[in-house]
């Protein structure tokens, strides 16, 4: 386990609390994607963002923090280059290929009503049967996608 990171014993009762404590004091669930309908929509209708506008500004603003008090990023499980060989060598042509990833996930977000953090952990605690068969579906869907990722850079 790097340093840098914070153990699971310590993360998972963490975000447990949280997720308990929103849904104690405020009455609402954890979850992203929430946060930036809330942004967009405040934005286009020129009110003041709501809770869940906040609750993601906290996060993004709570990862800079890290990220600057660390010093630098961190890389996602020890992989040095992320996407390796798959991603596009020129910074132009990743961040339209981001892009488009992004809208993707907005896209399946919205269709699926709400993010896998809403889904996953908010709503699957609450037994809702939507949210295990979203999860089901992320899931399933992540794992897919890896192996035909490993499969199409060569590694499998």
């Amino acid at each position: 386990m790097s340093p840098d990171r914070c153990p699971w014993y310590i993360a998972g009762p963490l975000l447990g609390l949280l997720i308990i404590g929103l849904r104690a004091v405020v009455n609402k669930p954890f979850g992203a994607f929430g946060g930036y309908i809330d942004i967009a929509e405040s934005a286009m209708t020129r009110r003041r963002p709501g809770f869940r506008g906040f609750l993601l500004v906290g996060l993004m603003l709570g990862g800079g923090l890290n990220a600057v008090t660390l010093g630098s990023l961190a890389t996602p499980v020890g992989s040095p280059t992320l996407g390796a060989g798959l991603m596009p060598t020129s910074t132009p042509a990743q961040l339209g290929l981001l892009l488009i990833a992004g809208a993707l996930m907005g896209f399946g977000a919205r269709t699926a009503g709400g993010c896998t953090s809403g889904h996953g952990l908010c709503g699957m605690s609450l037994g809702s049967p939507a949210s295990i068969v979203s999860a089901m579906t992320f899931f399933g869907t992540a794992v897919a996608l890896a192996h035909v990722l490993m499969w199409v850079a060569g590694a499998l």
